[in-house]
């Protein structure tokens, strides 16, 4: 069942460009602060039974971020870009409290989140999508910052990814959405 929209359209800053159909351009992307966690830090396992934190990516193209745990609880922001790479930071019941590239965090309904993950290239020049994972690769693609791709493998300094049908390494540091010292396979 749904949740009943809100009385208002609250949109996070960096989603607005998809709200009004207007492309986003770099300028934007690099003005907004990216909040980057070099390690896992403490990790545990949440009532869900999965690691708590860990990144998942958003399920839907409209999904509420609410201040609290429940339908009840005043809407923050709605994202409008399905498969964004958000961090789960802790869980309640079939609620779970994210933490967005920005640092932005509160609470979402499972059901509007995916296992399968994501990156979203960091705010900078445009970062090189490389032919393999080493920084003397040919590079085959440029991605700006805020280009949401799919996380194939990470391990060291390079992680695969995927998008428009591109597979391309890309150096760790360019994206948002693996640990610093995180192996993805």
């Amino acid at each position: 069942m749904p949740l009943p929209k809100p009385d208002f359209e609250a949109v996070a800053p960096t989603q607005l460009a998809a709200v009004n159909n207007e492309p986003e351009t770099a300028t934007d992307a690099i003005t907004q602060p990216l909040f980057a966690p070099e390690t896992r830090g403490e990790t545990r396992i949440g009532d869900s039974g999965l690691p708590v934190p860990r990144f998942v990516s958003l399920k839907s193209g409209e999904v509420y971020l609410r201040e609290g745990p429940s339908p009840e609880h005043k809407v923050q922001w709605v994202y409008v870009r399905r498969g964004l790479p958000v961090e789960v930071i802790a869980e309640y019941d079939v609620w779970r409290r994210i933490r967005d590239s920005d640092g932005t965090t509160g609470w979402v309904h499972k059901g509007m989140l995916d296992g399968r993950r994501s990156v979203v290239m960091t705010a900078g020049d445009n970062v090189p999508l490389r032919e393999g994972p080493a920084p003397d690769a040919a590079v085959i693609a440029y991605a700006e910052a805020g280009v949401i791709a799919s996380l194939k493998a990470c391990g060291g300094e390079f992680c695969e990814i995927e998008t428009k049908s591109i597979d391309a390494y890309v150096p760790r540091q360019r994206i948002w959405g693996v640990y610093g010292d995180e192996t993805v396979e």
